[in-house]
C-alpha cells in the first residue's frame, strides 16, 4: 500500500513512518505544514522547516506549505494537501504520529475519511515512558527544541537524548504530572539522525530563546553530513 506522512521532523512523526516503512508500507511522499506560530493546533513548531533536510536524507519526496493557527484554515490546507499527494504519488494511507490526543486524532481521521484515505496510527495509546525506550534502542538521535511544562527549563534546549536525559525526563513527568514523550505539547523535537536516514542531521549553530517559563531553540544553521 502506498502511503503519505504527516511529518514535522520529530521523534514522534518519524517513529511512527519507521513503523509504517517496517510494516510494509511504501511511503511514498511526506507533508509538512508550517504553522504561523508557536501555538499551532494541529502541527508541531519550532524546527519544522529542516524537515526539507530530513526528507533529503532518507530520500523521500516532501510536500511543504504554510497553514494558519486556526483549526480551520488547518484543515483545509491538509485536505489540500492530501489531495496533491493522492493526485502525485496514488497514495490511500496516511501515516500519523498522533500518541494520545483525541481531538488531533479525531480531525485527521475526518478529512481522511472525507478523502476516503485509510489512516495508519502506530503509537496510538503507546505509554511515554515505552516510546521513549523504544525510540533509543532503534539509534534515533533526538534533539530536544522546545520545552512549555513546569520542570522543563532553559537547559534542556538543544539537549541531545541519551539514557540519563531520558531517566531525569521520566523523573520530571512524574513529579510535574506530564506525559514523558511530550504529547501535550510539553515539549518539541527534532530528530538528528535514525536508522532510516542515509545521511545525519548537524544542527552548526544555535541559540535558545527564553519568554518566562517556556522557550525554543532557534536554529540558524543545519546541514546534512555524512554517517
Amino acid at each position: 500500500m502506498k502511503a503519505v506522512a504527516l511529518f514535522s521532523g520529530g521523534k514522534d512523526s518519524l517513529f511512527a513512518l519507521w513503523t509504517a516503512m517496517h510494516q510494509g508500507y511504501d511511503v511514498s511522499c511526506l507533508i509538512t505544514l508550517i504553522p504561523e506560530s508557536l501555538e499551532s493546533w494541529l502541527f508541531h513548531y519550532p524546527a519544522v522547516r529542516f524537515a526539507v533536510l530530513q526528507a533529503e536524507a532518507m530520500g523521500i519526496p516532501i510536500l511543504i506549505r504554510r497553514t494558519g493557527d486556526s483549526a480551520t484554515r488547518g484543515l483545509r490546507d491538509l485536505r489540500s494537501m492530501l489531495k496533491k499527494a493522492v493526485e502525485r504519488f496514488d497514495v490511500d494511507v496516511v501515516v500519523s504520529g498522533v500518541l494520545a490526543s483525541d481531538y488531533q486524532r479525531t480531525l485527521v481521521d475526518l478529512v481522511c475519511e472525507e478523502l476516503r484515505l485509510r489512516t495508519f496510527t502506530p503509537l496510538w495509546g503507546k505509554r511515554g515512558e515505552l516510546l521513549l525506550a523504544e525510540v533509543m534502542s532503534l539509534g534515533f538521535s533526538v534533539m530536544i527544541v522546545g520545552v512549555a511544562a513546569e520542570g522543563l527549563t532553559k537547559k534542556w534546549l538543544g539537549r541531545v537524548l541519551n539514557d540519563e536525559a531520558i531517566e531525569e525526563l521520566n523523573s520530571l513527568a512524574s513529579r510535574y504530572r506530564f506525559n514523558p514523550a511530550g504529547e501535550g505539547g510539553e515539549y518539541e523535537t527534532l530528530v538528528l539522525d535514525a536508522p532510516i536516514f542515509k545521511k545525519r542531521l548537524v544542527v552548526e549553530k544555535a541559540r535558545p530563546v527564553w519568554m518566562g517559563d517556556s522557550g525554543y531553540l532557534e536554529i540558524e544553521e543545519a546541514y546534512l553530513a555524512t554517517k
